[in-house]
């Protein structure tokens, strides 16, 4: 005891406690409680880990001492111990418990939070849960831990063995690419969902037949789902179809999140389509870095993009893209019933109009592709923020055959005023901003379309005797 301690020497041990700063003094009172950033960690889905070349998920929380005085955790465990999925990393330590921890007065301390759940062969997502105990001065305090898991079929720079089916249940998770070969064919069933890691794609250089329904359709998208990824441009590659692929299918899909939603570069000696596009949304496209695609570069940002092709789209609607929402560039043969193009600049400083029809196409060495363009476009809207959203641009070099009829473009070229087209009058999309553009009780593009034997719109509503302008027919309750 100190009352045995030479008194210099009690002096000495006073004097040295007297110098030590408040905040790095232990304080061993109960009520000196930890506090917590928050009180459940949620992962939303992480995919289940079949391979270890794909990255776990990580998150964080902080560990706040609102106390003057330091505070001594006696302990910072995982309840499930080292078998639990997760890890927490404390000081830059992996590990699943840790043992007297110093936390200085006002101070705090970040904590690392790794999950890396084992399969578990189901289809549906299952909740995996934990949670981080810590014990200091008597008191048991903790931090829940919660993870959906997804069994998932991974691929990573795969070629796809032909003839092969995608169904519904497991998802689909690629990474860098897979290719649909030569001569081969991928098809996709309804309700399959395709989620790809960042600057992954899919390429086809043979056909890939997309086989979605109204109520249950393809989805292509990111594989992150944290809140803040749900609407975010760029996120993953997107779809390339690469020369000699024909014969393509995309029916009631939803392509999001992409760099380039469909790149098309399929030139050949027909007219005959080789990608068919309907009842599908391609929406939220953008990105940062330029795209070596098909031996051109592209800018990312491109709902469709499609160059000396032959392709027909019909209920189709393309919005929220950094460039183009459709872009048809050195020619090709190009058909257009029932879609809305819009863009709104939500997301992006845009300069380009929402759609561009081209017979040019400047390429990297600056020279310029030419070809003839041909574009039938009937009972669509193209539609946004900026004067122009409709260039038609002309090399002199190519034939260029244009037959545009009942639609609404936002456009200053009054060449585009006959064939009972509506120039610039707002079509007052419901709203755009919460991707819903179907029209408003008071559009002008309500009834003033022709049949062309397109029955439903692009959510399966019946078309009436005098269709809507757009991929979607106003429904009056």
């Amino acid at each position: 005891m100190l009352k045995n301690l030479p008194h210099f020497v009690i002096a000495i041990i006073v004097s040295l406690a007297a110098c030590t700063p408040e905040e790095e003094q232990f304080t061993f009172e109960g009520d000196a409680t930890l506090r917590f950033s928050t009180d459940t960690l949620f992962f939303d889905t992480v995919f289940t880990q079949s391979s270890p070349q794909i990255r776990n998920v990580t998150k964080r929380f902080r560990v706040y001492n609102d106390n003057d005085n330091a505070v001594r955790i006696n302990e910072i465990s995982l309840e499930g111990g080292a078998s639990s999925p997760y890890t927490i990393f404390i000081n830059g330590r992996p590990g699943s418990q840790f043992n007297n921890t110093r936390l200085l007065g006002k101070d705090s301390m970040l904590v690392l939070v790794e999950v890396n759940i084992d399969p578990q062969d189901e289809n549906e997502p299952f909740i995996v849960e934990d949670r981080v105990n810590f014990v200091s001065n008597g008191n048991q305090q903790h931090v829940q831990l919660v993870s959906w898991g997804q069994d998932a079929n991974f691929f990573r720079d795969a070629v796809l063995d032909c003839n092969t089916t995608w169904t519904a249940g497991k998802p689909y998770i690629i990474y860098n690419a897979v290719l649909v070969d030569s001569s081969c064919t991928l098809t996709i069933e309804p309700g399959t969902r395709i989620f790809s890691h960042s600057q992954s794609f899919i390429f086809v250089r043979g056909t890939i037949e997309v086989n979605g329904s109204v109520e249950e359709k393809v989805i292509f998208s990111n594989d992150r789902f944290d809140e803040r990824f749900e609407n975010a441009p760029g996120q993953w590659g997107g779809i390339i179809f690469l020369p000699g692929s024909k014969d393509n299918i995309i029916d009631h899909a939803e392509i999001r999140n992409a760099e380039v939603g469909i790149y098309l570069g399929t030139p050949d000696n027909d007219t005959d389509p080789d990608l068919i596009v309907s009842n599908t949304r391609i929406e939220n496209i953008g990105g940062n870095t330029v795209l070596p695609i098909g031996g051109n570069l592209v800018q990312p940002g491109f709902g469709i993009i499609a160059i000396t092709s032959d392709l027909y789209a019909y209920n189709t609607l393309i919005n929220n893209c950094a460039v183009n929402t459709l872009g048809n560039y050195a020619g090709g043969n190009y058909r257009y019933e029932h879609c809305t193009f819009a863009n709104f600049s939500f997301d992006f400083f845009r300069e380009d109009p929402s759609v561009v029809l081209a017979d040019n196409l400047v390429l990297a060495n600056n020279s310029l592709l030419v070809a003839d363009l041909n574009v039938e476009m009937k009972n669509t809207i193209i539609w946004g923020n900026l004067s122009e959203e409709l260039i038609i641009s002309n090399s002199g070099e190519a034939l260029v055959t244009l037959d545009l009829a009942n639609n609404l473009f936002r456009t200053p070229n009054e060449d585009l005023a006959g064939n009972d087209n509506i120039l610039n009058e707002d079509p007052k999309f419901f709203d755009p901003r919460d991707y819903v553009y179907e029209l408003d009780t008071l559009s002008p593009a309500k009834d003033v379309g022709v049949d062309l034997g397109i029955p439903l719109d692009l959510d399966g509503n019946a078309r009436d005797e005098m269709p809507d302008l757009g991929a979607f027919e106003r429904i009056e309750n």
